[in-house]
């Protein structure tokens, strides 16, 4: 065993009651968040300049205390989630290459029938795939990639679904924010194909909605402060903010199970910049989606504005989610099942690398991992024996 876990133990036992203090100090902060909720609860048509300024969640006409209780599912409706994964390029392997894997599952609630389940793997290996202008596509250019052949596909699969109450998720942000190694000729483009996708569900008639498990924003925390300045944005980025490193989601802890919060949209620069001018300004609430009795568990929910300005749609966005969680127990089951369909595991990335060295062979070319490759595997192999 390489890791010498003796010298670990007492920087653990440290580390536990360190954190057993802090949590002592975080409830009695968010006890102070939730005072705030209340005392500004109508003061959010007035703070939404202000807002958007110091990049708080920005109000919408809904109460900032609203809690809105979880409505009837349809007899029957349709969820349909896409998740996936990739493998990014690896200058020591014996080939430069990409892989995404989208993975999909059709839920017809109601039907009767079984879930349908896809999986859409993508090999990209020529020059015109692999690079962005002189940046090879790895990293975050290949996180926006994968994000939109997600987005691609799901609307694929929306659009063969025939008439009736549908609802397309996806896992994480509707925002495309990962784009700081694109030039701006090259951001736009690719947010402009994402939201071309949103625009395809849309017309089709379904919602659309992003699931966030465990969020760590504090925009709502932002907000707080503010109203508590005053509205005033000098005031707000002068003095400290209590509920700075306070994750919202702690704050809307107290919801009743099944039940949401306030409409809240999104002060990211992207979403008002591209987003909001394209007529797919993203907004958020939160969501208690445990069963009754049980401990709360939340998540931040996204929803394009022609979501979230549709009750027919929010309704649907709403009851749909709590269903789906309800069957794992706080995480939708279309997304896990996609997940699961997406993912790449350890055997099956040595089988590919397998497959490409043999096709290489096959046209005449012999592979050849780089040394530190090689022997990696060596040492590794060692390891696991």
């Amino acid at each position: 065993m390489a890791l010498d876990l003796t010298r670990l133990a007492r920087a653990a036992e440290e580390m536990g009651q360190a954190l057993a203090r802090q949590e002592r100090e975080f409830g009695n902060r968010v006890a102070e968040a939730r005072r705030w909720l209340e005392a500004f609860a109508e003061t959010g048509p007035a703070l939404q300049e202000a807002a958007a300024d110091v990049g708080a969640a920005i109000p919408t006409s809904e109460p900032l205390n609203t809690v809105v209780a979880c409505p009837p599912a349809p007899q029957r409706f349709t969820v349909i989630g896409a998740d996936g994964s990739a493998i990014g390029p690896d200058r020591h392997s014996a080939a430069l290459y990409y892989l995404i894997n989208i993975g999909s599952l059709v839920f017809r609630h109601g039907s009767g029938e079984a879930p349908e389940a896809r999986s859409i793997p993508t090999l990209a290996f020529r020059d015109e795939d692999l690079y962005e202008g002189d940046l090879l596509v790895s990293g975050n250019l290949l996180d926006v990639r994968r994000d939109c052949a997600e987005i691609a596909h799901l609307a694929d699969r929306v659009e063969a679904e025939p008439p009736g109450p549908t609802l397309a998720l996806v896992d994480g942000t509707l925002i495309l924010w990962v784009l700081e190694d694109l030039p701006a000729a090259g951001r736009k483009e690719k947010i402009a194909f994402y939201l071309r996708q949103m625009e395809r569900i849309r017309e089709k008639g379904a919602a659309l909605a992003a699931f966030i498990s465990r969020p760590r924003h504090t925009e709502v925390g932002k907000l707080l402060h503010l109203a508590q300045t005053g509205g005033d944005p000098a005031r707000a980025r002068e003095e400290k903010n209590p509920l700075a490193r306070i994750p919202d989601r702690t704050i809307f802890a107290s919801l009743p199970a099944g039940a949401r919060s306030a409409l809240f949209t999104s002060p990211n620069g992207i979403n008002r910049n591209y987003y909001q001018p394209a007529g797919h300004e993203v907004q958020f609430f939160y969501l208690n989606v445990a069963a009754e009795g049980k401990a709360p568990v939340i998540a931040r929910v996204e929803v394009p504005r022609w979501v979230a300005e549709n009750p027919d749609a929010l309704r649907l966005t709403h009851a749909g989610i709590v269903v789906q969680c309800r069957i794992l127990g706080g995480f939708p089951y279309v997304l896990a099942r996609a997940d699961e369909l997406a993912y790449i595991s350890g055997p099956e990335r040595e089988q590919l690398e397998e497959m490409v060295g043999n096709a290489l062979m096959s046209a005449g070319i012999v592979p050849a991992p780089s040394p530190k490759a090689y022997y990696k595997g060596l040492t590794r192999k060692w390891r696991e024996v």
